[in-house]
């Protein structure tokens, strides 16, 4: 949770990300949360003072500048309620995304893609796939995964085999879904240049 660019940093999640890195950490520097929490290192000292003030936390001075800290039973208790907060506030982001990945998916279906061929094996096609498995209700099946990197081929992404190119045609599928956004026109202008039927080319992104 403590290297997360998309959600903004609130008062709330600034707080747990201090318990979070003093309970993980006693020894902790103030130049580490502020590199952390990507703030500056003025304002840390008036951060920790204020969760010491709520009596999360406790200082222990080594020395003038070797400080120790430890989080308090009420700073637990209050780290489990921010922790069910956030996993709340998650969730429903989580659940609006993939309502608009199950919308889409649906639309493939509508066009008559049962089978298809997912190209690219990364973090969008683990999306994907983790949507379409869990979700009884799409009546989609993934034969394989694409992806040009040979370290990949041969191994599996969420119980789906990763194959080469050569392969496509001895997968019996209806389309191929390209599910990278990084290389999306590349892949597209690959299958249509060894002959892919582009009809048949699915795009999770526009290109």
């Amino acid at each position: 949770m403590t290297d997360n660019g998309f959600f903004k940093l609130t008062p709330l999640y600034k707080e747990f990300m201090l318990l979070d890195m003093i309970e993980k950490n006693s020894n902790i520097t103030q130049r580490d949360m502020s590199s952390t929490l990507g703030v500056a290192l003025s304002m840390i000292n008036s951060y920790v003072e204020e969760i010491e003030t709520k009596g999360f936390i406790n200082r222990k001075y080594k020395t003038v500048k070797n400080v120790e800290y430890y989080i308090t039973p009420k700073g637990i208790e209050r780290k489990k309620l921010l922790n069910i907060s956030y996993l709340n506030a998650s969730q429903k982001v989580f659940n609006s995304a993939k309502e608009n990945i199950v919308m889409f998916l649906n639309q493939i279906i509508d066009k008559g893609f049962k089978n298809i061929l997912l190209y690219g094996a990364g973090e969008v096609a683990e999306i994907l796939l983790n949507v379409i498995y869990t979700d009884h209700e799409i009546p989609l099946r993934v034969m394989g995964i694409v992806d040009d990197d040979i370290n990949k081929q041969g191994k599996y992404l969420v119980n789906t085999k990763i194959v080469g190119s050569e392969d496509i045609k001895n997968i019996k599928h209806d389309g191929i879904l390209i599910a990278s956004y990084t290389n999306s026109k590349e892949i597209y202008e690959k299958l249509i240049r060894i002959g892919y039927n582009k009809s048949k080319v699915l795009r999770f992104f526009s290109i």
